[in-house]
């Protein structure tokens, strides 16, 4: 970041008045010829970067003063952009003191306070099971395509349907979104019932396991019982008589708790358990087991939702500081300076005091970083909702600092 901050203040001061009166900019271009030429291999990597960083600048900065200076005087050209660059600067020094180096005081972070506050929306932190699910079900209502986000990666084919470690829990597949799926239509269109194996006189909602899993047979693995444990317990259900899929205790309470299931009292006097629920329910269920269990996410899961908190917290900070019309946002967003900065982010926001997931499995690649970085320009509309809510968090916590 240091390098980044320090180039950004270096242009400030090359910034001189005669070189707007330059009618062909023939500064400017020999300034970026300059910076261009160092991009070579025998320079280190990050003054490769810096080299990059700068020449993107100088070309953002002549281009603009082409397009205005027969439209506004040349003290607001001038203006204008070196009040842009002091907004970068301000983005940038926040990202530089994200943290503290030493923990001391940690809690009073920028990292702390803005990991907690998106891990409160999609990977909530409780005692059990239930608890968890409630605050994923409170804030669905807002952010439940943030939700859904955060398990499905970009990246999914490397997770296998049926992980090797059966404690692991991976990310959720487009595969297992369809068998999801499944088993919402079968379970709100027709379903059997049969004993609540702990509940007397109480019947609960089954489907039988061909029905949900044999479409999809020979994709999921050899062992394929074992494939349809590992799924159907992530989502909260569990095999009975090695024949029907049935919801699990645990899950019942939390789904009587919530109104996904209603009673109706039958002839022969048993309540039997009416399931009204959506894909969102079991999704929510997973998402639950996931953030319970998050010691044990697979190298996908951890990658994916690290890199998706110091995305958030990036563009949070950067929607914050820099105005929507600045002129060297599209820097800020170019796959180069995202290799730069959010690796980083990913492994700070793994620490235990913060997501507390094993950031041993951030994977180092840089062509695997790339790899995911490049799904940073499709974002969902609901993640953009979320960094501006985010943007507005900074703020208060810029207040209180102060």
């Amino acid at each position: 970041m240091r390098p980044i901050l320090r180039e950004t203040r270096r242009i400030i001061i090359d910034l001189d008045h005669e070189l707007f009166l330059d009618p062909e900019l023939e500064i400017l271009d020999k300034i970026r010829e300059e910076e261009e030429k160092r991009n070579i291999r025998k320079v280190r990597a990050l003054s490769e970067f810096s080299a990059m960083y700068r020449s993107n600048i100088y070309e953002i900065i002549k281009n603009f003063i082409i397009k205005f200076r027969n439209k506004i005087s040349t003290i607001e050209i001038k203006d204008f952009i070196i009040e842009h660059l002091k907004e970068s600067i301000e983005a940038l020094k926040i990202l530089q003191q994200i943290t503290n180096p030493d923990q001391k005081n940690f809690q009073n972070t920028y990292l702390y306070r803005l990991v907690k506050f998106i891990e409160e929306i999609v990977f909530p932190r409780g005692f059990n099971l239930q608890t968890i699910y409630k605050k994923l079900l409170d804030k669905s209502k807002d952010y439940y395509e943030c939700q859904r986000h955060i398990l499905l990666t970009h990246t999914f084919y490397r997770d296998k349907l049926k992980n090797p470690d059966y404690f692991i829990i991976p990310s959720v597949s487009p595969k297992v979104y369809q068998i999801i799926n499944n088993i919402t239509s079968l379970y709100n269109l027709d379903p059997n019932y049969g004993d609540f194996p702990e509940k007397t006189n109480y019947e609960i909602p089954m489907l039988l396991t061909n029905d949900v899993f044999e479409p999809y047979i020979d994709s999921i693995a050899n062992a394929e019982e074992e494939a349809v444990k590992s799924i159907a317990e992530r989502i909260g259900l569990r095999i009975i008589d090695e024949i029907f899929l049935a919801p699990q205790e645990s899950f019942v309470d939390i789904l009587l708790a919530n109104n996904f299931l209603r009673e109706d009292i039958q002839k022969d006097g048993k309540t039997r358990y009416i399931p009204q629920f959506s894909n969102e329910t079991l999704l929510l269920y997973y998402l639950a087991i996931a953030s319970i269990r998050r010691g044990f996410l697979s190298k996908e899961l951890v990658n994916w939702i690290s890199m998706n908190f110091a995305l958030l917290i990036y563009m949070g900070i950067l929607k914050w500081k820099l105005s929507d019309d600045n002129i060297f946002y599209s820097i800020f967003k170019d796959l180069q300076t995202n290799e730069k900065i959010l690796p980083n982010l990913m492994k700070l926001s793994c620490f235990p005091n913060y997501l507390g997931m094993d950031k041993m499995k951030i994977r180092d690649s840089v062509q695997y970083r790339k790899e995911i970085f490049n799904f940073i320009g499709s974002q969902i509309d609901n993640l953009k909702d979320l960094i501006n809510e985010i943007a507005l968090f900074c703020e208060k916590i810029n207040k209180e600092k102060k």
